[in-house]
C-alpha cells in the first residue's frame, strides 16, 4: 500500500516538473510579438499640394510606430478606409479635395470616425472639418478672412497640452492661407469639439478681418461618434522646431506617440531639391523616400516661396517628379522662375524631371528628361 501511495506521488511529481519544464521551454522558444503598426493614410490626390505632403509623409514613414499608406480618392471610394487608424488631409485645396473624393462618398470619412478612426488635417485639411464642408465639429469659418503666407503666434492652451502630450505656452508657427475660424451651435452639429488655442497675431488680405484673425481658433479638437478628429488652421509639419505639435496631433487622436529615426547621413552629401508643386499620385512620395533614405543625399522640399528666396542658388540638383504637368509648366514659367532656373543650369547644377514635370522645363545640357518612373538615385553623383 505505502509503495503504491509513494509511486503515485512520484508520478505526480514528475508530471507536474515536466510541465512546468515544457511551459520554461516553450517560452524561451517563442519570440517576442511585434507591436501593431499604426495604420496611418495620407490624402496625396488632387488638392492635396505643396511641401507639407512631404512633410506628413516623412514623418510618418520614418516613424518605427506606424506605417505610412498614401490614399488617392479612389481608395476612399472603395472603402479602404477601414483598414486604417488615421486619415490624414494635408494642406492644398479643400474644395478640390472634397470634389475629388465627391459628396456620394463623403460618408465614408463620417463612418470611418464613427466607428474609431483618426482625423488629422492641416490647413485645407482644416477647411473639412467645418461646417462648410464635411460638418465633423462645430466650427465654420469667416469668409476671405485668411491671409498669405506668413509667421504667425498662436497659443498652446493647458487643455491641448495635455491632448496632445506637449508644453503649454505661445508658439511661432507657420501660417499660410488657412481657415480663419469661429465656434457655432454645438447643437447642430454631430461632433463635439473645442478650440486648443487661439491666434496672437494675424496676417490677412484685408484690414477688416484683423480683428476676426486675432483670438480666432488656430487649431481644434473633438469627438465624431467613437473617433477623433483635430485640425489645424497653420502649418506645424513644415518646421522642426515645431515637429512636436505635429506628432502630438498625431498622438491626440491615436494613443500613439510617434517617434520619428531619420536616416544617417554621410559627410558632405549632395544637396536635392525636390519640387513640390503639382504633385499628383503615389510617384513623388515614393521618390522623395527613396532620396530621403539614401546617405549621399540631404533632401530639401521646394515650392515658389523656396524659389523665390533663392534657394536654388544652394543646390546641386533639382528634382521635379512626374506630376501634374499643367501646374507644373504655370509655375516654372513665370518670368522670375525662368531666370532663376536658367542661372541654376548655367551655374552648374543639373535639373532631373520625370513624366509630365520634363514638358515644363527647356532644353538645357544639364537638363535630364526621364521617365515616369525613373529612380532619380541613379542620376545624382556625389
Amino acid at each position: 500500500m505505502l509503495k503504491r501511495t509513494l509511486l503515485k506521488i512520484f508520478s505526480a511529481a514528475a508530471v507536474i516538473s515536466l510541465t512546468c519544464s515544457c511551459a520554461a521551454l516553450s517560452t524561451e522558444k517563442q519570440p517576442k510579438a511585434e507591436a501593431k503598426k499604426l495604420k496611418v493614410g495620407l490624402y496625396i490626390d488632387k488638392g492635396a499640394s505643396g511641401c507639407g505632403v512631404y512633410h506628413h509623409a516623412s514623418l510618418i514613414a520614418h516613424s518605427p510606430q506606424a506605417e505610412l499608406v498614401t490614399l488617392m480618392a479612389k481608395d476612399i471610394q472603395a472603402g479602404k478606409l477601414k483598414e486604417l487608424d488615421v486619415l490624414v488631409m494635408p494642406g492644398g485645396g479643400s474644395n478640390k479635395q472634397c470634389t475629388t473624393i465627391g459628396k456620394a462618398h463623403h460618408d465614408k470619412i463620417r463612418d470611418f470616425l464613427r466607428n474609431g478612426g483618426g482625423y488629422v488635417g492641416t490647413c485645407a485639411g482644416m477647411f473639412n472639418v467645418l461646417g462648410c464642408r464635411l460638418q465633423l465639429l462645430p466650427f465654420d469659418r469667416y469668409s476671405g478672412a485668411g491671409g498669405s503666407t506668413s509667421n504667425v503666434t498662436v497659443e498652446v492652451t493647458e487643455e491641448a497640452s495635455k491632448i496632445l502630450g506637449i508644453a503649454p505656452g505661445d508658439r511661432v508657427v507657420r501660417y499660410s492661407g488657412g481657415p480663419v475660424v469661429y465656434p457655432t451651435d454645438p447643437a447642430k452639429c454631430e461632433g463635439k469639439g473645442i478650440s486648443l488655442g487661439a491666434y496672437k497675431s494675424a496676417v490677412s488680405r484685408s484690414k477688416k478681418h484683423i480683428d476676426k484673425f486675432i483670438g480666432a481658433p488656430g487649431w481644434v479638437y473633438g469627438t465624431f461618434g467613437k473617433g477623433k478628429v483635430i485640425a489645424t488652421s497653420f502649418h506645424p509639419e513644415y518646421e522642426e522646431v515645431n515637429y512636436d505639435m505635429m506628432l502630438g496631433c498625431y498622438y491626440a487622436v491615436s494613443g500613439v506617440k510617434l517617434t520619428p529615426v531619420w536616416p544617417k547621413k554621410n559627410f558632405r552629401p549632395v544637396r536635392v531639391g525636390l519640387l513640390a508643386i503639382g504633385l499628383n499620385g503615389h510617384g513623388p512620395i515614393k521618390t522623395m523616400l527613396d532620396l530621403e533614405r539614401h546617405p549621399d543625399i540631404d533632401v530639401h522640399y521646394i515650392m515658389m516661396s523656396e524659389i523665390n528666396k533663392g534657394m536654388l542658388r544652394h543646390l546641386d540638383y533639382l528634382v521635379m517628379p512626374h506630376a501634374d504637368g499643367a501646374v507644373v509648366k504655370k509655375y516654372m514659367n513665370l518670368p522670375f522662375t525662368k531666370k532663376v532656373l536658367a542661372e541654376f543650369l548655367d551655374n552648374g547644377g543639373v535639373i532631373l524631371a520625370g513624366g509630365n514635370a520634363a514638358e515644363a522645363v527647356a532644353d538645357h545640357k544639364n537638363v535630364k528628361k526621364l521617365p515616369e518612373k525613373a529612380d532619380f538615385r541613379k542620376y545624382i553623383k556625389k
